[in-house]
Formats: C-alpha cells, sequence, structure tokens
C-alpha cells in the first residue's frame, strides 16, 4: 500500500555499503603493500627479516606490554561508567575495539556492542550515552594533545632535520594548540563554549548553505547540555579517567620504543614519541577500517625522516599495529564469549544508574 514504510531490504544501500568496505579495505592493503615500502625505501623481505630476529621470549614481552596497557585503560571506563568492574570494562572495550576494527567507519557498531554489554550489565540508557559523550570528549582532547606534545618534544631536542619542517612542525603545534583550548575550554567555561558553539554555528551555516540547504545550525543547545550533563561524572571521575588514559598511551608509546629497541633501532624517546603521536592521530582518518595503511605509513615516514633505519621502522610500525589492531580481533571475539557465559555479571535492566 503506498504512503507506508516498506520493511523490505535495500539493495542498493546494501550494495553500496558493501562496495564502500571492499574500496577501504583495498585501500588498507595498497598503503601497507605498496605505499609502505615506497615512502620508507625499504623492501618487504628486508622488513620480514627483521620482523624474523624477534624471539618468541621477546614476543611475549610485548604481549605482556600491550595487555598491561589494555588494563590500564579500563580505569578510563570505569571512571566514566560508575558502577563498571574492571572485568567488564576489559571485555567491553575488547569486544567492541574488534567491531570497529573489523569494518570501516565500524565505530558505530564498535558502540553499538559496548551498549548491548552495558545493558546486560544493568546500566541505563542514559548513563551509557554519557559515558559515550565523556570517553569520545577524553579521545579526541588526547588525539590533539599528544601531537602537540609529540612536536613540541622535537623543536625543544632540536631533532626535526630541516627548517622547512621545524616551520611546519611549529604551525602544527600552533594548530592543535587551539584545538585542544577549544575542547577544554568549552568543557570548563562558559564564555569559551559560547563563542565555540558560535563558531560552529557559522561554520556549520556556510556549509550548508554550500549544500544549498534550507536547514539551520544551532549546536549551542546541544552543547551546554552535554556540559551540564558531565560535570558532575567528570568531577569524580576525572582522576581516574586522566590516569588511566595516560597509563595506557605511555604503555602503547613504550611498546613502540621496546619494538625499536629489540629491532635495534638508534632514535631517541622524543623522535619515537613524535611518531607514535602522528600514529595516534592518523587513526581518526576512519576512511579505513580503524585507520591501518594511513597511520602506519605516517608514522614509518616521519620515523625515517628523524634518521631512523628504513627496515627497521617499518617493521616496528607494523609490529605494533600487530598488537593495537590485530590482535584487538580475536581478543575481542575470546571477550564476546566471556560476557556470554559470564552469567554472574547479568543485572536487571536500568539496575545501575552509572552516576557518581
Amino acid at each position: 500500500m503506498s504512503g507506508q514504510p516498506s520493511n523490505q531490504p535495500r539493495p542498493r544501500r546494501t550494495l553500496g555499503r558493501a562496495l564502500l568496505g571492499v574500496v577501504s579495505l583495498g585501500l588498507a592493503v595498497t598503503l601497507l603493500v605498496v605505499v609502505l615500502p615506497r615512502v620508507t625505501g625499504a623492501g618487504w623481505a628486508e622488513i620480514w627479516a627483521e620482523l624474523r630476529r624477534l624471539t618468541p621470549g621477546q614476543v611475549g614481552l610485548l604481549t605482556g606490554l600491550w595487555f598491561l596497557g589494555v588494563v590500564t585503560f579500563s580505569w578510563v571506563l570505569t571512571g566514566a561508567l560508575p558502577g563498571l568492574t574492571h572485568g567488564q570494562a576489559v571485555t567491553m572495550n575488547l569486544a567492541g575495539s574488534a567491531v570497529s576494527n573489523v569494518v570501516p567507519f565500524g565505530g558505530a557498531l564498535g558502540v553499538a556492542v559496548s551498549y548491548a554489554m552495558a545493558r546486560s550489565f544493568g546500566f541505563r540508557r542514559s548513563s551509557f550515552g554519557l559515558f559515550v559523550a565523556v570517553t569520545g570528549v577524553f579521545n579526541v582532547v588526547a588525539k590533539l594533545g599528544l601531537p602537540l606534545l609529540g612536536l613540541l618534544g622535537l623543536l625543544a631536542s632540536g631533532r626535526l632535520p630541516s627548517r622547512r619542517l621545524a616551520l611546519a612542525a611549529a604551525l602544527g603545534v600552533a594548530i592543535l594548540a587551539v584545538l585542544t583550548m577549544a575542547v577544554v575550554g568549552t568543557l570548563a567555561s562558559d564564555h569559551i563554549a559560547h563563542r565555540v558553539t558560535r563558531g560552529i554555528d557559522v561554520v556549520g551555516g556556510f556549509v550548508l548553505r554550500l549544500g544549498r540547504s534550507e536547514r539551520t545550525v544551532d549546536s549551542q543547545h546541544a552543547v551546554f547540555d552535554l556540559r551540564d550533563r558531565s560535570a558532575s561524572l567528570l568531577r569524580h571521575g576525572w582522576p581516574s579517567m586522566t590516569a588511566g588514559l595516560a597509563g595506557f598511551l605511555g604503555m602503547q608509546a613504550l611498546l613502540l620504543w621496546t619494538i625499536l629497541h629489540m629491532l635495534g633501532g638508534m632514535l631517541g624517546p622524543a623522535e619515537v614519541f613524535a611518531a607514535f603521536t602522528l600514529g595516534r592521530l592518523l587513526t581518526a582518518v576512519v576512511v579505513t577500517p580503524g585507520g591501518v595503511g594511513i597511520a602506519e605509513t605516517g608514522s614509518a615516514a616521519l620515523l625515517v625522516a628523524l634518521g631512523g633505519d628504513p627496515a627497521v621502522s617499518a617493521a616496528a610500525v607494523l609490529l605494533l599495529s600487530g598488537f593495537t589492531y590485530l590482535i584487538e580481533i580475536p581478543a575481542g571475539a575470546i571477550s564476546a564469549l566471556v560476557w556470554w557465559r559470564h552469567r554472574s555479571w547479568r543485572r536487571p535492566t536500568d539496575s545501575v544508574t552509572g552516576l557518581p
């Protein structure tokens, strides 16, 4: 009957999503197989030769560092969702990350998996929504703030190889500093929040006019509603969340430095940290699953530009991605199985508020 919504699947939309997935995966493979060796100047035979130098004991140590970082990150989640245990946090994090890593633009699916698990633990919808918003803000600040620290470290150590790169780094520091202060200031100050939302409205309105859209942008209500709901949670949870996020990122940076050290790399902490932070920033470019290929190429290129051995640099960033991306897929599947069988975690729906 006309005028009624159809329950039939939409083949064109399904085909479009499948095609998008194939293109995204193909781009990731091309970046890793073709672009990465060209950017670093190291062939795949040299890269594999470096990776084969690692002993089973060294791989075990690296795996331990990776898992310690995962456990450390659980403090971020328990701080943002009071009542969540660390075991539940690790399980939910790994299961959600596994789904996010499998498909392009998979962040929404990862959130859906985390939502289902949080609801089974008894948390309310509103508590989970606030949890997603607050952890999202923390991740944005980290993605912007880390490269800022990395670039400042390179500038302070004088390790930038050319004046042109130093100028570009200084410009990057300024841009990242402004963006980071805008995010933090929006949460901390009404005055800054008003200015930021006004800027969002102006830019958003301009984009809509370019697209000849009659819709309007009003971000102020959404931003201030988020601030009001987040204030109490952040007052109680920020120490745990800050320590957990700093520890997690520190463990990942240490993991990259350890890999480079095991492979005979001679770069110092400032160079390694800068490459790590660039990789973290590039993971936000989600045109490939988890930013795979983009992050590795950028990090390896920076390591080589800072004087790193091409084959060692390429092997190190690939192995780091093996721990921070590939290993999370089977680990997430195991975590989902643990959640499914761990009946003692089940609570009546909406029995836990998640608020301090």
